[in-house]
């Protein structure tokens, strides 16, 4: 009986300790670890294989120093630039088609209003004299009444564009004699004369006669590929 009071007074005892004893102090958690990453995988060696097959052409770029590295896309030389632009348009003037015998021109002759006839620089006189003789008969002829003075010229270039075609040599012009015109002077006339004059595919031409429109109209011979010359 002794023995058991003992034991429930140490009992007590041990609660009353426990009590008045200060708490013990909290541990504090653990700092947090950033995640691992996740190991990478062992490429397998054929992936290896075929991916060096599809590298093997590949080049490293060139390398221009730390200044092109740091300071990004750098600007070529003017020199070189220069060189380049000179370069490009000596393509472009090569893509760009040669203008069609009937535009391509000489130097502008001396013209006279009022001469009556024209030959071109390098040919014959015996062309004048068969065109006044008509050796040569209009195949094909050109009617420029009604139209203005621009009109005219691009109607002209557009027929013997057509002539040169069709290997039409000798043809009719007919530009009116200006009578009516404002300035009472051949605007017209002259006009389609001297164009004439300066076109490197008309070789030349000859007033018409009275009986084919006189002063109003003329006859011109054209220069044909040398397959259709006569």
């Amino acid at each position: 009986m002794k023995t058991a009071k003992s034991s429930l007074a140490d009992l007590r005892r041990l609660r009353a300790e426990a009590a008045a004893a200060p708490p013990p102090a909290s541990t504090p958690p653990a700092a947090a670890q950033p995640p691992r990453p996740a190991a990478i995988p062992a490429l397998d060696p054929a992936d290896r294989a075929l991916f060096r097959q599809a590298m093997r052409f590949v080049q490293p770029l060139p390398d221009h120093g730390p200044r092109a590295r740091a300071g990004g896309p750098q600007r070529d030389p003017e020199p070189l630039l220069q060189a380049r632009r000179l370069h490009a348009q000596g393509a472009a003037e090569a893509r760009t088609a040669a203008p069609p015998a009937h535009r391509q021109r000489r130097k502008p002759p001396a013209f006279d209003p009022e001469a009556g006839a024209f030959l071109q620089a390098g040919c014959g006189p015996d062309l004048l004299r068969g065109l006044r003789r008509g050796k040569w008969i209009p195949q094909a002829s050109l009617d420029l009444h009604g139209s203005t003075l621009e009109q005219s010229i691009e109607r002209l270039d557009r027929f013997l564009a057509s002539c040169l075609e069709h290997d039409i040599r000798c043809v009719r012009i007919i530009h009116g004699k200006g009578i009516g015109s404002r300035q009472g002077e051949p605007v017209l006339k002259d006009a389609v004369r001297r164009h004439l004059c300066r076109l490197e595919a008309v070789q030349a031409w000859v007033q018409c006669g009275e009986h084919d429109g006189g002063e109003g109209a003329l006859h011109a011979l054209l220069r044909l590929a040398p397959a259709g010359r006569d």
